[in-house]
């Protein structure tokens, strides 16, 4: 296993605590007068799903689970399983909705992802930043409605409801953060 600090682990590191893998999700670092600082990890079972909180003195050591990357193609789904192909060798992983949930959105045929791989299962499916999609349906834009500062929700081909600029119509592209859902 690999030791980090608390300082080193971000958002998407994978730590191995008490012999179970947790992928974390948000951080945070706090820092109250005199004591010392903690820095706690909100993070989801990658087995279970669960979410959980760990809290740890500040420069403390963790456990980085060993997990390599892999190049791999999103090929297709079927309802709740998820087929991907690895580039290198063309093995096929069938992944379940449950394990694959924030990538779900996003993901489009022929897609080019990477593959988190530990002791040969996937746990973890890494998108490109930034993906073009066609927008399936939206509203009209009105010129005068400024509430939302010029957007409107849209529908890509992927099911996924954005938020677009006003000018953005149907079948028109656009450009979608996959880290903050946001449209560039």
């Amino acid at each position: 296993m690999v030791k980090i600090t608390t300082q080193d682990a971000r958002k998407g590191t994978i730590l191995l605590i008490e012999g179970k893998l947790f992928k974390v999700t948000d951080t945070a670092h706090t820092h109250m007068g005199r004591g010392g600082a903690t820095d706690t990890f909100k993070v989801k079972d990658i087995v279970s799903g669960k979410s959980n909180t760990f809290t740890y003195n500040a420069g403390a050591t963790l456990e980085q689970a060993e997990v390599s990357t892999q190049n791999a193609v999103f090929l297709y789904s079927d309802g709740n399983t998820y087929s991907f192909m690895e580039n290198d060798t063309g093995e096929i992983y069938d992944l379940e909705k449950e394990a694959i949930e924030d990538s779900v959105g996003y993901l489009k045929e022929n897609l080019d992802v990477y593959l988190q791989m530990y002791q040969g299962n996937v746990i973890n499916v890494i998108l490109p930043s930034t993906i073009s999609y066609k927008i399936i349906s939206t509203v009209p834009g009105v010129k005068g409605d400024r509430a939302q500062a010029g957007t409107k929700p849209a529908t890509i081909e992927t099911g996924l409801e954005v938020q677009i600029p006003l000018y953005k119509e149907e079948g028109d592209e656009v450009t979608v953060n996959t880290l903050t859902g946001t449209v560039n």
